[in-house]
């Protein structure tokens, strides 16, 4: 997987019991669009979560209308069976939360091609 060549982003969402998945994701949706659109990427592809597809279209539109994410900038769900490039971000997220934990055996491999961008509360 390190080897691979890829050129992604993957959001970890350090939260805590309190906070469930979905308003990870959302908060994750909120701010990951529009950094993305600033950086003119042309493309983003997520993992769908089918039944949490329609919520993110829904977050998508609002930040388009806002005028925070281009209308150029093609989203798009996929299933991760589909692309074997979703599951990077599976990958990476263990990784980092491993050595956020103290976890160190995977963290070489990968140390190299993570940059971390930090984004404080909404």
């Amino acid at each position: 997987m390190a080897t691979l060549d890829f050129t992604s982003v993957v959001a970890v969402s350090l939260h805590g019991t309190a906070s469930r998945p979905e308003r990870a994701r959302r908060h994750c949706l909120l701010r990951l669009l529009p950094e993305l659109s600033a950086r003119d990427v042309g493309t983003v592809v997520f993992e769908s979560r089918r039944e949490q597809d329609a919520a993110d279209r829904a977050i998508l539109t609002v930040l388009r209308r806002r005028g925070e994410v281009a209308a150029e900038m093609l989203v798009r769900w996929e299933r991760a069976s589909l692309d074997a490039a979703l599951w990077t971000a599976d990958v990476i997220a263990g990784v980092v939360t491993g050595w956020l934990g103290g976890e160190h055996l995977w963290w070489p491999l990968f140390e190299e091609r993570v940059a971390f961008l930090e984004a404080g509360e909404m």
